[in-house]
């Protein structure tokens, strides 16, 4: 498996970029957390950079839910990669790992699978069958064992009938016999282990010398119901247990187990992606040994109390970490209801996330059209940064197109080797996704998971109040617009000549206030239809608005009745020449049978309250009837 093509790279001042993505899910577990670090740390040491995009819970439900964290694999741009990594054991989706895969062959990226086996891909496999038996013999042929119990996963999972397999193989050539009353189905976790302890407990055989477990998790189970019965392990009964889950280091007695070396894994990852990078193919299979972990709940290391007085401390502090996070969490939930623009949200988010992180949204996202064009399904072409902080700063509003990931990336990648990416969503409707700075040593991806979970609530949330906050201000809007002509109604002019007449009244000068009124409506009515009346009072609304001036206000009051205001320093004679001159332009090009006409009348005044706008209106409107009269005795 060699590169078919030139990966593209990002270039600085400084050097070329080799990129690593991994597609992965729950990183925040010990298990994801371990192998992500151990590939990251190595990758680094050796010049790479590491581009991770991770949902926070795995994609084994067809949920909505699911069906949106797992738009992240839409983000990622082969054309910037030169390998992937998949690890379809914690996505626990094939259609989906499969989906990466096939893309990034497209795209000539060779793909590194962890933990299973993909077609045209390098497998990263783990040997449990060796190690674990080896733990079996230990029991047995070591500490001399003869009756022995054995808690085994889900019936028929393949991982657990190799282990049982082992099991029994020992048992043969110790020429002990196997009893299927010492076999139970603990299924890998807590509940069903705690049935199998209790039919061990009551069964009629003799009470085993040893429980030996598929996994960790049954075996502290297992410890931890021997311990409320009053057995001790590993005096009364040795229990061992398989993975060295981060949990067992909690457990007391700890337990003798094994468990990968992340180090050699990363390390050999990185070799082999080395050894391609100059040309030689990636192997079919990379294989990695787990090691036997010899501890306390077997006997042959003695349990130190001042070993389990460190471990609560740690775990203490662990806890009051969480704690204190998730009340930071509340307070930024709290903090962000408050908010009613990007900005305030923005610097309420900075404050909240990690030190360097991105939060990016689709450039639809407050829209309430839907851009149709999208990169990869499910992210609009160009991204928004609704927040980026960094260096105790930040900042909003850039956008940047949706391939560059990051805008400024390759500055980006000078100075951070390490980002993960995290799908932003409600159900299934994608908001956008956020980033951040890891290091590949220590992070807490848990508390990033807490963020990005608070974060997607929050952004629905403030999604939905700025969509309310429209729609009701388009409700304000309309019933202060005349709905035949689109201009102001009474209400709309009077609610708006405040601000004008506010500001007349700061710059030092007076308003014109006009009073027109259409001649012969009725006539028009009468001989040619209310449709031809209704197009006259449109087109005097409309030749209003355009002879204004900006800042103005015009209103139809009703009927034939209209009023426009205009700052003083406008001047009364060009609004006036202008209405006019519309007007005959209008019947000019008009096919009517009929012309429009006005009559208009206009008062100049300094109105400080709706009083004296109202007075200022009565005396125009004087002045416009007095007109009014003239045109009819023209007419007679």
């Amino acid at each position: 498996m060699t590169l078919t093509k030139e990966q593209a790279m990002f270039t600085s001042d400084t050097a070329k970029y080799k990129i690593i993505g991994i597609c992965t899910s729950c990183v925040q577990s010990d298990y994801v957390r371990e192998i992500v670090s151990s590939i990251s740390r190595k990758g680094v040491k050796e010049g790479y950079k590491v581009l991770l995009f991770n949902t926070f819970c795995d994609l084994y439900h067809n949920s909505s839910y699911n069906h949106g964290e797992a738009s992240i694999f839409d983000l990622i741009n082969y054309d910037i990669l030169h390998v992937l990594i998949i690890m379809p054991e914690a996505i626990k989706r094939d259609s989906i790992s499969n989906e990466i895969s096939k893309r990034a062959h497209e795209h000539g990226v060779p793909v590194i699978c962890v933990d299973s086996t993909m077609d045209n891909c390098c497998s990263v496999t783990f040997n449990y069958s060796d190690v674990f038996e080896k733990i079996v013999r230990h029991v047995i042929e070591f500490h001399g064992c003869r009756r022995v119990n054995f808690i085994a996963g889900v019936k028929g999972n393949a991982f657990s009938e190799e282990r049982i397999e082992a099991y029994k193989k020992v048992l043969a050539e110790n020429s002990i016999e196997f009893e299927p009353e010492r076999l139970g189905y603990g299924d890998f976790w807590d509940m069903p282990t705690k049935g199998v302890l209790q039919k061990f407990l009551e069964s009629s055989l003799e009470f085993p010398q040893a429980i030996i477990c598929a996994n960790d998790a049954m075996a502290i189970t297992a410890c931890s119901i021997l311990r409320e019965r009053g057995i001790k392990v590993p005096e009364d009964v040795i229990v061992t247990g398989f993975d060295g889950i981060e949990l067992e280091q909690y457990n007391s007695p700890r337990l003798t187990t094994a468990a990968v070396d992340n180090d050699v894994l990363g390390e050999k990852i990185i070799n082999a992606i080395d050894h391609m990078m100059n040309g030689v193919p990636l192997p079919e299979k990379i294989e990695v040994s787990y090691t036997m972990r010899i501890s306390q709940s077997c006997g042959c290391k003695k349990i130190d109390p001042r070993e389990v007085g460190d471990k609560i401390l740690e775990l203490y502090h662990r806890m009051n970490n969480s704690d204190g996070h998730e009340q930071h969490m509340f307070s930024y939930l709290a903090k962000t209801v408050e908010c009613h623009t990007v900005e305030e949200m923005a610097k309420v988010m900075a404050r909240s996330g990690d030190y360097y992180s991105w939060v990016c949204t689709n450039s639809d996202f407050l829209s309430n059209t839907r851009q149709r064009e999208r990169f990869n399904n499910s992210f609009t072409k160009q991204m928004r940064v609704f927040m980026q902080t960094f260096d105790n700063k930040y900042k909003t509003g850039e956008v940047f197109d949706t391939k560059d990931l990051l805008p400024d990336m390759e500055q980006v990648l000078g100075r951070h080797n390490c980002l993960m990416f995290s799908p932003l969503h409600f159900q299934d409707e994608v908001i956008g996704y956020a980033a951040n700075s890891y290091s590949p040593i220590y992070f807490l991806f848990q508390n990033t998971r807490r963020f990005i979970n608070n974060t997607n609530q929050i952004m629905e949330s403030f999604k939905n109040r700025q969509r309310l906050e429209r729609a009701n201000a388009e409700l304000a809007r309309i019933h202060m617009l005349d709905p035949m002509t689109g201009i102001y109604n009474r209400r709309g002019f009077y609610k708006n000549v405040r601000k004008l007449i506010s500001k007349a009244e700061k710059q030092g000068v007076g308003v014109w206030v006009f009073s027109i009124d259409m001649d012969n409506l009725k006539k028009i009515n009468d001989l040619y239809g209310h449709n031809e009346g209704d197009k006259a009072i449109k087109a005097v609304a409309s030749l209003m608005t355009k002879c204004t001036a900006e800042g103005g206000i015009c209103s139809r009051f009703g009927g034939d009745e209209f009023v426009a205001v205009i700052a003083e320093t406008d001047g009364a004679d060009s609004f006036y020449e202008k209405v006019f001159r519309s007007i005959a332009e209008y019947n000019r090009r008009s096919k009517s049978p009929y012309d429009v006409s006005i009559s208009c009348g206009y008062k100049a005044g300094k109105p400080k309250t709706l009083k004296e706008i109202d007075d200022l209106m009565k005396a125009s409107d004087r002045e416009m009837y007095t007109q009014k009269r003239k045109h009819h005795s023209r007419r007679d």
